[in-house]
């Protein structure tokens, strides 16, 4: 079951315009489904729909790792910017 606040940070990362697409495609392969029934079609239907969300769904997953790894980059950066001996043992200090 999703918390509150995965569902928070999915909806930080999933913007107006990815949601759009998602809602526009599962709209057209309802449509397909209503006008062409259950048809071969329908295979070419789910396959647009599927590579939709696939491509959706990857694109937040790069934002997630990229705010991660940001994060990580702004650590070293202020463990480089503050003096060695406020850190000793960590990154910058003397042996």
């Amino acid at each position: 079951m999703e918390t509150g606040k995965e569902r928070h940070a999915l909806s930080t990362h999933l913007d107006r315009a990815s949601a759009a697409v998602i809602f526009f495609t599962f709209g057209l392969f309802a449509a397909a489904l209503l006008a062409k029934g259950f048809t071969h079609d329908l295979f070419l239907e789910t396959g647009v729909l599927l590579v939709s969300v696939k491509l959706i769904l990857n694109t937040y997953h790069m934002e997630e790792h990229t705010r991660r790894l940001e994060e990580r980059i702004d650590d070293v950066l202020s463990l480089m910017r503050t003096p060695a001996q406020e850190h000793p043992g960590q990154l910058g200090s003397p042996h």
